[in-house]
């Protein structure tokens, strides 16, 4: 709660931009349709995450799902500054729907180049 309040402290002095996305620990999957958009579900805890899961940037519609186990493949590590500012790494590639190509970093989305395009028709 401390962490929200800080950030949009720091948002409306205009010190830092309004996050995208920020990150929510959760002990469960969370149900698609209570998904919020803006909000980076992590499952399990901040010493062991499992997964997280956020509504795409690209199609609301699409809901991310991204393993952060250590022993799996594809992997991804998700890390939350003070501020409750989740980076994403690697960047996220959606292999079908809206074809978005992105990085998450401190909360905001940054575009590769390549979003939008079927990576299949690339090769």
């Amino acid at each position: 709660m401390m962490r929200a309040l800080a950030c949009k402290i720091l948002v409306a002095l205009r010190l830092i931009s309004r996050p995208a996305y920020m990150a929510h620990l959760v002990s469960d999957h969370p149900d698609p349709g209570g998904m919020s958009d803006g909000q980076i579900y992590v499952v399990g805890s901040w010493g062991y995450s499992k997964w997280a899961y956020f509504r795409c940037p690209a199609d609301r519609e699409e809901i991310v799902q991204l393993s952060l186990m250590s022993e799996r493949r594809p992997r991804w590590t998700v890390t939350v500054d003070w501020l409750g500012r989740p980076t994403i790494h690697p960047s996220v590639r959606q292999l079908d729907g809206s074809y978005a190509h992105f990085w998450i970093r401190k909360g905001t989305v940054v575009w590769c180049g390549d979003s939008g395009r079927n990576p299949a028709r690339a090769a």
